[in-house]
């Protein structure tokens, strides 16, 4: 009888592992290939207690099934509802996934930054390397984003700033003020571009020679 009753929860365990693996799976597909990429410290909070809640109901053969699922598929809407929110606010995105701050800025190390996220300078030599980049003077921005990756911009590129100046209809003002251009001038270019709604901007990005701007909806560059 010891043995039957071995022989059913060795099983339960291998329906358990398979059912919350197929699960995990699904569960990534529908949020989205944002999060199957560098994770942020938002989308790494979800998955290390999505993480924990694996580990015990796959263990626990005694507990309900359904028990074990609810919490699954309730994180899976919270971070689905959470993603879309964030979307549609910058203040929000700012709270819970942080910001990408400069560790180079036009040229220039950034040193008071790189102490606050205790960024050092291997840290620094060893990512330049990952992007194949030996000469720190070639950069003309470098970025560390949440996810701890850094992105480059090297001063050959068109590219004057990594962030949009409009993003969503919304103007960045903290890139506005980086530049030290104004509002005013930033909607003036806008307007003779022929649009006259910031709103229904759906990116704008200053480079070298041009504003590259897409509208909401738009299909084509």
């Amino acid at each position: 009888m010891n043995y039957d009753r071995r022989g059913t929860i060795y099983l339960t365990l291998v329906f358990r592992s398979v059912l919350f693996y197929f699960l995990l799976i699904i569960s990534l597909r529908v949020m989205g290939k944002r999060e199957v990429g560098e994770l942020s410290i938002f989308d790494l909070a979800i998955f290390i207690v999505m993480s924990e809640l694996l580990a015990i109901a796959i263990s626990d053969s005694e507990e309900a099934l359904l028990r074990a699922l609810i919490p699954m598929i309730t994180l899976t809407i919270l971070q689905i509802s959470l993603s879309y929110v964030i979307l549609k606010s910058r203040l929000l995105r700012g709270m819970l996934d942080g910001k990408p701050v400069f560790i180079i800025y036009d040229g220039v190390l950034q040193q008071a930054e790189m102490r606050k996220q205790r960024y050092s300078i291997d840290d620094l030599c060893s990512q330049l390397r990952n992007c194949g980049i030996t000469d720190i003077r070639e950069i003309l921005h470098a970025m560390l984003e949440n996810n701890g990756s850094l992105s480059i911009i090297r001063k050959n590129q068109k590219l004057l700033y990594p962030d949009p100046l409009i993003q969503d209809g919304e103007i960045n003002n903290d890139a506005l003020q980086r530049l030290n251009i104004t509002s005013e001038w930033l909607k003036d270019q806008v307007q003779r571009r022929g649009i006259n709604q910031i709103e229904s901007i759906f990116i704008c990005m200053l480079f070298v020679d041009e504003l590259y701007i897409v509208k909401k909806g738009d299909t084509h560059e």
